[in-house]
């Protein structure tokens, strides 16, 4: 089993100032030990927008300033990531949360129990292609990040809130759904994974918790590439990062030890997305961007399986 050198965790460390926006620096010094997790919900406030949700670029391969349903996604799953949940006493999480759920809920566009993570706006900004705001693009994303928006609600919003309430009839009618599934996207299996894991942090679902692991299983082990170096494939921790078939855990080794191998020669990860268009030149400073948001997530994954020196 490869582990990350302490030396190659310094140079980490240092190169995270240098090539990392303030949030990506944030996160990665609260799951370094160096500062607390408060400093996340400040970088946080800087993407919030004016009508509550998070927009102004933080997902990196969307420029626009307008908030939208993934870019919120994107700010709760930093916040998970920082372990910030319904139990943080700065009045900053309340705040963000009070007025980034009252967008999500109210303010988003949802059909067929779905949120559509694009906005119209997003196609007056430079963006990938998957964020173009079409029909062919709702349909792609399917229960992503639905499901993990849902889950996300239970774990940040106290149980007495209209928010909760409304996440819970959502989560009745997926369920029924995702059971009849018999294929997911990339994106449905990081997104319905997140959404296990938030409810086994709670507790909730006991029952559900053990057919969704058995379907997420089932589906993954006949989906799964090894072949790391194409970012398009369905790798191991995207469909099976929450789960514990045998199987499954082995061929996450593998990708951890990819992870470990692959780090380039400045210290960092290097972006291995792809737009699929030449429409944008701001592609070029999206890949410099993404070199912190890239490697914060690299370490967070490498952290949580033990494979720190």
């Amino acid at each position: 089993m490869k582990l990350l050198s302490k030396e190659a965790q310094t140079g980490i460390s240092r190169q995270m100032y240098n090539r990392g926006r303030d949030i990506d620096v944030a996160l990665y010094n609260y799951l370094d030990d160096v500062m607390p997790k408060d400093y996340v919900l400040d970088a946080l406030m800087f993407y919030m927008t004016d009508d509550g949700g998070f927009g102004r670029g933080l997902y990196i391969d969307n420029y626009n300033p307008n908030a939208s349903v993934y870019q919120i996604y994107e700010a709760y799953r930093i916040l998970d990531m920082a372990d910030i949940g319904v139990d943080c006493s700065n009045e900053l999480y309340d705040m963000l949360m009070n007025r980034s759920m009252n967008f999500l809920y109210n303010r988003s566009e949802i059909v067929e129990n779905r949120f559509n993570p694009n906005v119209a706006t997003n196609d007056s900004y430079a963006h990938s292609m998957e964020f173009s705001y079409t029909e062919d693009n709702r349909v792609m994303f399917g229960y992503a990040p639905t499901a993990a928006l849902l889950g996300y609600t239970l774990l940040f919003c106290k149980p007495t809130k209209t928010y909760y309430k409304k996440a819970l009839k959502m989560i009745d009618t997926m369920l029924v759904d995702f059971y009849q599934m018999e294929h997911l996207s990339k994106y449905e299996f990081i997104s319905f994974n997140s959404f296990l894991n938030s409810i086994r942090k709670l507790g909730l679902y006991p029952e559900d918790q053990k057919k969704i692991e058995e379907k997420l299983t089932d589906l993954a082990l006949r989906e799964v590439s090894l072949d790391f170096k194409d970012s398009t494939k369905i790798h191991p921790l995207d469909c099976g990062m929450y789960l514990t078939d045998s199987r499954l855990k082995e061929m996450i080794d593998q990708e951890l030890d990819y992870i470990i191998d692959s780090i380039a020669p400045h210290g960092l990860w290097e972006y291995e997305g792809d737009w699929k268009t030449n429409k944008y030149a701001e592609e070029d400073s999206a890949k410099i961007k993404w070199i912190g948001a890239v490697s914060v997530n690299k370490f967070y994954i490498l952290k949580k399986f033990g494979r720190l020196e």
